[in-house]
């Protein structure tokens, strides 16, 4: 089945912990122990540029900046495009650096996320249920953010 990694920030770990509990429970998921799905999983830095970027100029800019090694995805959405840029959580500072040495400066988004090392295929049905429950988390206000692996 599907799995989620669901970060969250809080001054509050009981409220916190009954609150996601309950929103899981409450639309047909299943909680497992703290940590146990990490593993599945790869801690990664991800700067995301609000436009395309050419990858060989990046490439230049990237070793400029002592980022060996990245991967980057270009997606359309609607009618922007954006590109994202995963790396090594050390580098993640260098690979922002980088990009801004290309000019890129509006709209540049740096984190550190959890990305699936095995995605998985899930029924329509079950993808449907899945999604509920991340909309019933990402209500809730100390929820920062959900990975997972569909």
């Amino acid at each position: 089945g599907a799995s989620m990694v669901i970060n969250v920030l809080s001054d509050n770990d009981n409220r916190s912990n009954a609150d996601v509990r309950a929103a899981v429970g409450k639309n047909g998921g299943k909680m497992a122990e703290q940590g146990s799905v990490l593993f599945m999983y790869d801690r990664k830095g991800k700067v995301e540029v609000p436009a395309e970027v050419d990858e060989e100029a990046l490439m230049e800019a990237a070793i400029e900046n002592d980022v060996d090694d990245y991967e980057m995805e270009i997606t359309e959405i609607e009618d922007s495009v954006v590109t994202t840029i995963l790396v090594e959580p050390q580098d993640t500072n260098n690979m922002l650096e980088s990009v801004k040495s290309m000019g890129f400066e509006e709209g540049l988004k740096m984190e550190l996320c959890f990305v699936t090392k095995a995605p998985v295929e899930v029924e329509d049905e079950d993808f449907e249920k899945n999604m509920k429950v991340i909309d019933a988390l990402e209500e809730l206000d100390d929820v920062d953010s959900i990975e997972h692996n569909m």
